[in-house]
């Protein structure tokens, strides 16, 4: 394999990997939001968190999320892919 099938496989990978952790953050928010303050009662019960930090705990969780997706997987996806169109430009 030459360098630019190389990074055309870690590319779709990047891009993959974006995709996928997206679809389960949707999913997690959409199981989520039926049954939230069920939820924050039940911490509440147990470990004694109101409902307020609770739901300013899931925003915090959601945001990293999208951080993580964001800079970990889609911008490094897009960097190679424009280092490969560079390189297709060269060649």
């Amino acid at each position: 394999m030459d360098i630019k099938e190389i990074l055309i496989v870690i590319r779709n990978i990047f891009y993959k990997c974006f995709f996928i952790g997206l679809i389960f953050l949707v999913a997690a928010a959409l199981l989520y939001l039926p049954c939230k303050c069920f939820i924050a009662n039940i911490y509440q019960t147990s470990f004694g968190i109101t409902e307020v930090v609770y739901y300013n705990m899931w925003a915090a969780f959601v945001g990293l999320i999208k951080t993580i997706l964001i800079f970990l997987f889609l911008v490094p996806a897009l960097a190679i892919h424009w280092a490969s169109c560079e390189y297709n430009k060269k060649d």
